[in-house]
């Protein structure tokens, strides 16, 4: 029996295969009500009738996304005959899918899409980078090419390519993951050039590590030096995240605690590193009294350091409570010079604690207003509670988005948390601590 429209209903799959119709009506009203339970008939129903329901969904601006997501993985369990070939005959006369139609392709992963993804790119070759205009579906189209570790020479060539600096920061983090999965050694020369890189560094490393089973960290010398004796013929591994995540575990455990730099721009102890990045600050109500007033010396002594940073850093902050207060330009992010500082501390000086956390509707802004065309890489996200417009789950939702179209990380620091319970009850990670492991930042509870 399958639970269907909030309990209103009992369709067994005898029932469901009489009346289509009556089951894609009440799995159409879950997916607005976000009842992920009631989405699971859609994965024995295969027909041009749910593949035209499927649609409708993903595009229907009232489903969640974590509705959307489930429906791509129910959608990817259909056989390549008889199911997911409506998607391919959806294909067919349509220059250009919708954003949320681009995303569920990506997700569904299937082998007869590949060819679309990589013509998809392939403008990429000779379009200057100044009309790259909607970098987050380039970037989609990578995230679904990094599915299929069997590419010809060529097409690797082509995503090593996107590494460089002068495309945006979605683009060349996003196909710098993808190398990783992939199986093919002309990355692996385009990786090892961008282990320094402050954005996209830490991704070159980790698919370098995956593909070659080496760690010579932001060294490209030693990069060069390996790729230089192993010649043509280096040995890929074809390592999984799980592998790197394992790796720098024992790393950590076994490294030696580094003594502070004489110079470093920092956010409550956490290294401020990125190109272009944008501090989100609660300054709800609970905000008020010493935790806003060491939020904004934090602020001022970042501020104060930032006047020492490379020309071209670009930054921005956007307080929120009731709703996000940005300090941004009219171009979006402010660049690293004297009268942009200046306007960044006469705001942070102004800055009042009050209100709720309008946490889901802040990142909403985020990605809708900020984002699109910011070329931001990094977010420093502040908080001391839970989000007042929304759950912890819709707002990891938002945050899963932020970071698949635009392969931002997200540093996140906690004021006040409260400790664990004595009871020894295991308890869920907090919803700060998610944030920066579903994007792979750093999270500092304070």
């Amino acid at each position: 029996m399958i639970l269907l429209g909030g309990g209103l209903w009992l369709v067994t799959p005898a029932q469901a295969a009489e009346n289509t119709d009556v089951t894609l009506k009440f799995v159409t009203r879950a997916a607005r009500a976000g009842d992920i339970a009631g989405l699971e008939p859609l994965k024995d129903l295969r027909d041009s009738k749910a593949g035209d329901a499927v649609v409708r969904m993903i595009e229907d601006k009232k489903v969640p996304d974590t509705a959307k997501q489930r429906i791509a993985e129910l959608v990817a369990q259909w056989p390549a005959k008889g199911g997911l070939d409506y998607f391919e005959f959806y294909l067919r006369g349509r220059p250009r899918l919708s954003d949320e139609m681009l995303r569920l392709y990506a997700e569904l992963g299937c082998a007869q899409f590949k060819p679309f993804f990589l013509g998809f790119i392939a403008p990429l070759k000779t379009l200057p980078v100044a009309e790259i205009k909607e970098p987050a579906r380039y970037a989609t189209a990578l995230r679904a090419l990094a599915r299929f570790p069997d590419q010809m020479e060529g097409d690797v060539a082509q995503i090593a390519a996107l590494l460089d600096g002068k495309f945006p920061h979605a683009i060349r983090a996003t196909a710098a993951d993808a190398l990783g999965g992939i199986r093919g050694r002309g990355g692996l020369p385009a990786l090892a050039a961008q282990v320094k890189d402050c954005a996209i560094g830490d991704a070159a490393q980790r698919s370098l590590f995956r593909l070659t089973g080496q760690d010579f960290g932001d060294a490209p010398e030693k990069w060069a030096g390996w790729l230089k004796a192993q010649g043509a013929n280096a040995n890929l591994k074809m390592l999984s995240l799980s592998d790197w995540e394992t790796h720098q575990k024992e790393k950590a455990a076994a490294a030696v605690k580094e003594e502070p730099k004489e110079f470093s721009a920092r956010f409550y102890g956490v290294e401020v590193k990125m190109r272009n990045g944008l501090f989100i600050l609660d300054v709800s109500g609970s905000m008020a009294g010493e935790r806003l007033a060491q939020l904004k010396e934090q602020m001022s002594n970042l501020l104060e350091a930032l006047r020492k940073k490379p020309k071209d850093f670009r930054f921005g902050i956007i307080a929120f409570h009731n709703e996000p207060e940005p300090c941004l330009s009219g171009r979006g992010l402010l660049p690293n010079e004297p009268t942009s500082i200046r306007r960044a501390s006469h705001f942070v000086e102004k800055i009042l604690a009050g209100g709720g956390t309008a946490m889901t509707t802040t990142l909403q802004f985020v990605a809708a207003k900020v984002l699109p065309g910011g070329d931001v890489d990094t977010i420093y996200f502040l908080s001391d509670g839970e989000p007042t417009d929304g759950t912890p789950e819709e707002v990891l939702a938002v945050v899963k988005r932020i970071h698949e179209e635009y392969r931002i990380k997200f540093h996140t620091t906690a004021i006040g948390e409260a400790v664990p319970p004595a009871d020894g009850v295991a308890r869920p990670p907090s919803l700060l601590k998610q944030m920066a492991e579903q994007t792979g930042g750093t999270y500092t509870m304070r």
